[in-house]
């Protein structure tokens, strides 16, 4: 008698990923890559898009100043120095294809136009390559993501709809929804970015390395690994 053996595999759970992020925010544009970095590990399972959630860091500038430096210096722990910090900062932009350019960087810009340029696009599936592009724009080329012409121009070359650039055009549209999503997120207690979530409950709070990202979506492929669960979605 022949004998089959059937093999049982356990159905994985589709991945989800909420970013909280800044455009203004190196650790941003850092937590992002190493994210990505760290799915270049699976295989088999579809990954989507990254669910964005724009959190403005424009508030921490101090009021009497709002160059780049002075900026950066209120990010940092007692005893760094920016000039050691963007000296951290582009080594570890260098591992992951980023070439920071600080010396282009003048003035912090207010991120809301470009947090509400990319809502408008995820009604087109096309928030992806935008916000690539955006980071790319502020960090790497020290353009100023907060003029409206640049936003626009920004959104054309990766391809944004028409519709889309004719609605960014109208300061009222999605504007209700980046204001909410501030506030629902200030709500939940968070203040910094970046922040990354997981399938809804599992989090990776502030700047993480490829090693950590990796075992959180160990977590969520196999839940059996008993990750602490976070309740509190976001969408």
């Amino acid at each position: 008698m022949d004998t089959q053996v059937v093999t049982s595999s356990v159905a994985r759970p589709p991945l989800e990923f909420d970013l909280i992020a800044d455009f203004a925010c190196p650790w941003s544009f850092l937590g992002k890559r190493k994210l990505e970095r760290a799915l270049d590990s699976i295989y088999g399972i579809p990954v989507p898009a990254l669910r964005w959630h724009g959190l403005r860091i424009k508030a921490e500038v101090p009021p009497a100043s709002a160059a780049w430096r002075d900026h950066l210096a209120t990010r940092l722990p007692p005893g760094v120095s920016v000039d050691l910090a963007q000296e951290t900062l582009a080594q570890a932009g260098l591992d992951l294809g980023i070439h920071f350019d600080f010396a282009r960087l003048g003035s912090v810009p207010d991120t809301r136009e470009a947090h509400r340029l990319v809502k408008l696009a995820e009604h087109e599936g096309a928030h992806g390559a935008l916000v690539d592009a955006l980071f790319s724009a502020f960090f790497e080329r020290g353009e100023d993501i907060g003029d409206h012409g640049v936003l626009t121009e920004l959104g054309r070359s990766r391809g944004l709809a028409e519709a889309t650039l004719a609605a960014f055009n109208d300061p009222r549209a999605g504007a209700d929804l980046i204001d909410a999503e501030e506030k629902r997120l200030h709500g939940l207690g968070v203040m910094a970015t970046p922040n990354v979530l997981i399938n809804g409950r599992i989090l990776v709070p502030g700047p993480a390395e490829v090693s950590t990202y990796v075992q959180a979506l160990d977590q969520a492929l196999f839940p059996g690994l008993g990750a602490s669960e976070d309740k509190r979605l976001l969408h």
